[in-house]
């Protein structure tokens, strides 16, 4: 990708919020992906003994549709991690050392109320620097089957006021302004899409009623700094030496 091509993204990045980068990963690659979760959660909802490896890393929660920290638990999904085109993304937007702050795979149960509520990622978190996560779409994405669905240039007002729901899979959600709704956009994809979103910026998905699968992997990076790491251990995507070392801080919202 050349470097007209990045200031482009990144020009459409701060604009919107999100972009997104076609057929980044092969249809092949994304069947050995999918394959390799879909087993392992048939074989993680079979269990009632404890995830060893759960002394380091967060708990799954079959019920919701999530796998958490799979770039650590299954070596197959690291092969989405680190995209050369998405690195050269971050290495351009962020400017510094680049690590992967959490990841997840996130698939529909037919079974379940899979609906997710318009939010912004990581509310919770305020005092914490921007976040560029990865939606790696490991199915075609329509809205049939609950594609993504974003407002954009929602992020440009940082976080909004939010609440949480106590009780629901989907907690914490925001409260949109009138007729905002209305300018929504449905980002379908196809397997091997990668889009590209800002943590600010607001978004969701439908429930999946279909018969069809809408499987992804999550993958959130961030630019390096003092924040401390929600678990395990730091895992750098790209490095600039000089940033171990430095005493500046990043600009924070």
């Amino acid at each position: 990708m050349s470097e007209i091509d990045i200031s482009q993204l990144i020009n459409q990045f701060k604009r919107d919020g999100f972009v997104v980068l076609k057929r980044q990963i092969s249809p092949a690659v994304c069947q050995e992906i999918g394959n390799t979760l879909s087993r392992a959660v048939e074989v993680i909802s079979a269990q009632s003994s404890r995830d060893i490896t759960n002394r380091w890393y967060l708990t799954h929660r079959t019920d919701s549709g999530v796998l958490y920290d799979v770039y650590q638990r299954f070596p197959e999904a690291r092969k989405a991690a680190e995209v050369p085109e998405v690195t050269a993304f971050l290495k351009s937007y962020f400017n510094r050392s680049v690590y992967l702050y959490v990841n997840s795979y996130l698939y529909k149960p037919a079974d379940k109320d899979n609906q997710v509520p318009w939010h912004q990622d990581f509310l919770n978190r305020p005092n914490e620097t921007e976040k560029v996560l990865a939606w790696v779409s490991l199915d075609s994405a329509t809205q049939e089957n609950g594609c993504l669905q974003v407002i954009p240039g929602s992020h440009k007002r940082g976080f909004r006021k939010w609440f949480h729901v106590e009780g629901a899979t989907h907690h914490d959600r925001i409260v949109l302004d009138k007729n905002e709704e209305s300018n929504k956009v449905f980002v379908e994809t196809e397997p091997g899409d990668i889009v590209l979103f800002s943590n600010y910026l607001i978004h969701s998905s439908a429930q999946n009623s279909s018969d069809l699968p809408r499987r992804a992997l999550r993958f959130v990076y961030k630019a390096l700094d003092d924040d401390a790491l929600p678990r395990g251990s730091m895992i750098m995507i790209h490095t600039e030496s000089e940033d171990f070392y430095t005493a500046v801080p990043l600009p924070r919202n």
